[in-house]
Parts: C-alpha cells; structure tokens; sequence
C-alpha cells in the first residue's frame, strides 16, 4: 500500500510539475521591422506610390516587374513570399483592417522609441515621448525573462540597426547585451565571420549616421546565434521606416523583401537545430505605422498623421494555433507581446508590471 502511495504521490508531483510547462516552447525571437505599414504586408505594393513623383522611385519598370500583381494576395506574395507560403500556416498574423483585424499602439506618440518601449515593457512608458536617448524606465521583458530564468549574459541579447537600443533593451544600463548602429561586435574570441562583418561595417558608405544597413544586423545576429544558441533574442530592423522618411518607395519595398529572405533564413536555421527545432516560437510587428496617402503622409508618422498607431503583429511557433490570417479578433496592441513572451516561456509578467498588456488573442492554446 505504501508504494502504491508512493507511486501515486510521485505522478501527482509529475503532473503538477510538468502542467505549467506543456508548452513545447523554450526559446522566443522578437522580430520588429520599423515602420512598415500593414497595408503592404497584406496587400503588397501601392501602386499609386510605385512613381518617381509620388513614391522617389528611380526605375517604376523594374519595380512593378518585382513586385506588382493584379490581386492584393498576389502583391503580398511577391513581397513578402516566406511569410505567405509558409509562416502564415505556422500561426496568426494579426493587423489586416479590412478582415476586422485590428492591431495597434496603444501609446499616443506613434514614433519610434515610444513603439518600442511599449512592446518592450507591455504598457506605453508616458517618459518615453520622442526618439530622445534615454534608458527605459520600466524593466523589460528581455530583463525578466533573463532573471526568472536564471539566463547568462549571451542567453539574452539584441542586435538593432537603430543605435537607440542599447537605451531600450534595459533599464538597467549594461544589462542585456546588445549591438546597434554602427557598433562592433565585442564577443571574445571573433569568428572569421564576425571580424569579416566588422571590418565591412565600417568601409561601406552609410545612408544615415544613426542607423546601419538590416544585412549587417542580421549577419551579425545570425552568427550571435550560431555562436551561442541564446534562448531570447530580438532582431530589430529599421531600414523599412527611413527610407519611407527619405521619399525612397522602392528601397522600402526592398527592404521589407530582404526582411522576409532574414525570416526565411532564421526560421530554417532554427527547424535544423537541435535547441530550436520544434521549441521555438517567432513574434513579429512594427512600432508604429504611417499615413496612407499617396501625396504627404505615407513617409511620415506620429500624433498628427491619421493611421499611424495602426500596426501589424504575427506570432509563430508550436504553442499557436494554426489560425493564419486572423480575421474578426479582439483588438491587438503592441503592449501584448512581452506578457505573450514571458506566458509562452512559463513565467507571468505581471510580477514585474502589474499594468502590463494581456498575451495576444489566440495566440497561445
């Protein structure tokens, strides 16, 4: 009798070790890509923007070839292949307006930093109100996952193109690491790769003084990776936003085709590595949105510019269902994805900020 007590005693304990924790996922990458509009990423490209007047593009011929089809689906699927033929059956992708999806920031600055902030802690930060460099004043969720889970310093980390982020990623000043704009990778000992990518870094020419070229931030974040298999990493592109402030409607559309080729690369890396396989979970969106006229407003954002809080998010992974495009959700914020981050890794947000966004509707089972 007392073994089988025992015995029972000792499934019990099982069961209520193992009951949180049956979720399969066990490493989360945050992908953000600034400023690109939902209406591309559904519909794929604005004709009305595919000119030199409207749009500053320098050859209209090669573009449409590359990127416009007669249906919206077929746009999208040009731009954005990956996430159209495989991700979008991996689990759902909110933000399409026209299906009553409806994604947005909840903060009221629609810039940058402020986006940001707000995915990174799960509620708009009211001290965080321009682009200004200054350290986030809430722990993040990179910070309390890295915490609760007893994560070292390469477990957790970011590589941006904006060199804001070494603000953003922490409260603590240091505390996760982090490479943005145009800093060197310091990793120890460099792979050949990484020394490669540093060197380059610094001879190509820069398009702006704040924020590098996505190619470098993704290489050297691959090889991160690759280097020492993190369980929380946060890509953050952001070539999508300043070339639509530069009037550049060709290199956005580019920029947002490299971005789908990086999902593609990552996610396929994943699937063949034994601590990603099957145990990862991807979480994408923007930080804010842009005006959708064809004249002004489509390169800018912020307060004044009328769909600028509009976004779109996707989440990726075995804990999601299979939903695909959402279609009549509740509304989504961007304030939902850290308490989504921290659910899907066992662990409950709310301990560091009570106010902090629900997970995002459906997106865990």
């Amino acid at each position: 009798m007392k073994t089988v007590m025992r015995w029972i005693s000792f499934i019990l304990f099982v069961i209520s070790a193992v009951a949180p924790g049956q979720r399969k996922t066990e490493n989360v990458f945050l992908i953000t890509v600034d400023g690109l509009r939902w209406n591309e990423v559904f519909a794929g490209a604005d004709r009305r923007l595919m000119s030199k007047d409207w749009g500053g593009v320098k050859d209209s011929v090669v573009l449409s070839a590359k990127f416009w089809r007669d249906s919206e689906k077929d746009r999208r699927l040009a731009l954005m292949p990956f996430l159209w033929t495989t991700l979008v059956h991996e689990g759902v992708v909110y933000g399409n307006r026209t299906i009553g999806s409806k994604a947005s920031v909840a903060n009221a600055i629609h810039i940058s930093y402020p986006g940001y902030a707000e995915i990174l802690t799960g509620r708009a930060q009211p001290e965080i109100a321009s682009n200004e460099k200054k350290q986030i004043p809430a722990t993040t969720i990179l910070e309390f996952l890295k915490n609760e889970l007893h994560l070292g310093d390469k477990q957790v980390a970011a590589f941006t193109s904006w060199d804001l982020y070494p603000y953003a990623v922490s409260r603590v000043p240091g505390a996760i690491y982090c490479n943005a704009g145009y800093a060197s990778v310091v990793d120890g000992e460099l792979t050949a790769r990484q020394s490669f990518l540093n060197v380059l870094q610094d001879e190509v020419p820069q398009a702006w003084r704040t924020v590098r070229f996505d190619a470098f931030t993704f290489y050297h974040g691959m090889e991160f990776i690759k280097k020492h298999k993190p369980k929380v990493f946060y890509f953050a592109f952001g070539e999508t936003d300043d070339w639509s402030h530069d009037r550049r409607y060709d290199h956005v559309l580019e920029a947002a085709f490299r971005v789908d080729k990086y999902l593609k690369e990552l996610w396929e890396f994943a699937a063949s590595d034994p601590q990603y396989a099957g145990k990862t979970t991807f979480i994408l969106s923007s930080d804010h949105g842009r005006g959708s006229s064809a004249t002004k407003d489509w390169a800018d954002h912020g307060a004044e510019i009328a769909g600028s809080d509009e976004i779109w998010m996707a989440v990726f992974g075995p804990d999601t269902p299979k939903e695909g495009e959402a279609a009549n959700m509740p509304q989504a914020y961007a304030m939902n994805i850290a308490a989504t981050m921290a659910k899907l890794l066992g662990q409950d947000f709310r301990k560091s900020e009570p106010e902090c966004g629900a997970p995002l509707p459906k997106a865990l089972y």
